[in-house]
């Protein structure tokens, strides 16, 4: 079974065509060597994941035996209606299962694509040379943003060696919001964390996709409500009752109220000034890191 709802995220918007790539090159310790002759290429590495596809099979058990172990049992729900399916660029493979491990304050949100991104990540491993080559992949609304997700693929590079390094921008999915945020940034730091946490909410909780989520069959129903449960928790806004009568926009704009204050200190704390903030605001992109060094 395809996901219909994508594990009842957003994901299911991301748009894996539009890639941007920046090659950079990152200085490690002169060792007096030439190395780099023998060094894997990055940009080449970077270009690949940007453009090789592939399918990944997995399960979405992770995630119901954390909602709802009951729904495992004989009688609970049908096993084909775990197996999902994604397809696309090995770059947007590791997007979508990174933002699978979204966390607020470093826990997790939820468990639903723990398979998947086991899965995703032997995937691209498997397209990876075995040595020299390091991948992570991060996305935040803004640097320092107490909520973020991340990943990592292939070891650290040893401090010896010389390390080049190509990055990709990949579309998150989530609602573009720098534009916003530098718009709003006349108005103050708490102008702009609120354009961040309404395009973070709105990206995890896409209003359309959530409601059809709550009103559909299991096992999707609980996970999605489960995953706003999880997050009123987080976030310590009590959305229980929005969701029970499945109204998400209201749930969303009580979880991205709780939130928003939370950004503004975090602005704040690294910024000194609230257009500073506006523009590093990334709701919008998951960026990819391939780092090589010779082998």
């Amino acid at each position: 079974m395809t996901d219909l709802v994508f594990d009842v995220t957003v994901c299911l918007l991301l748009v894996t065509a539009s890639i941007g790539l920046v090659v950079t090159a990152d200085a490690g310790a002169d060792t007096g060597v030439d190395r780099d002759t023998a060094a894997i290429d990055a940009d080449g590495v970077a270009s690949s994941l940007a453009t090789s596809t592939a399918t990944v099979s997995y399960s979405l058990a992770p995630g119901v035996e954390a909602a709802d172990p009951s729904l495992l049992d004989a009688g609970g729900v049908d096993a084909r209606e775990l197996d999902r399916t994604a397809h696309g660029s090995l770059a947007g493979l590791l997007a979508r299962a990174t933002l699978g491990a979204v966390t607020v304050d470093g826990v997790r949100l939820t468990s639903a694509r723990d398979d998947f991104r086991a899965r995703a990540a032997a995937r691209v491993a498997s397209e990876l040379p075995t040595r020299g080559v390091s991948v992570a992949v991060a996305w935040t609304p803004f640097p320092g943003a107490p909520v973020r997700a991340t990943d990592a693929l292939g070891p650290e590079p040893p401090s010896s060696e010389t390390v080049h390094s190509a990055t990709l921008d990949v579309p998150s999915g989530f609602p573009a919001a720098r534009e916003d945020a530098v718009a709003a940034s006349d108005d103050g730091f708490d102008a702009v964390a609120r354009v961040a946490a309404n395009r973070t909410v709105a990206g995890l909780f896409p209003p359309a996709l959530a409601r059809l989520a709550l009103r559909g069959d299991e096992p999707v129903s609980t996970l999605m409500t489960h995953r706003y449960e999880r997050a009123g928790a987080l976030v310590n806004a009590s959305v229980a009752p929005e969701v029970a009568r499945e109204e998400t926009r209201a749930a969303n704009a009580d979880l991205a109220a709780a939130l928003a204050p939370r950004f503004a200190d975090a602005m704040r704390a690294r910024y000194d000034t609230p257009r500073a903030a506006a523009e590093a605001v990334s709701v919008g992109r998951v960026t990819v890191v391939v780092r090589t060094w010779s082998a």
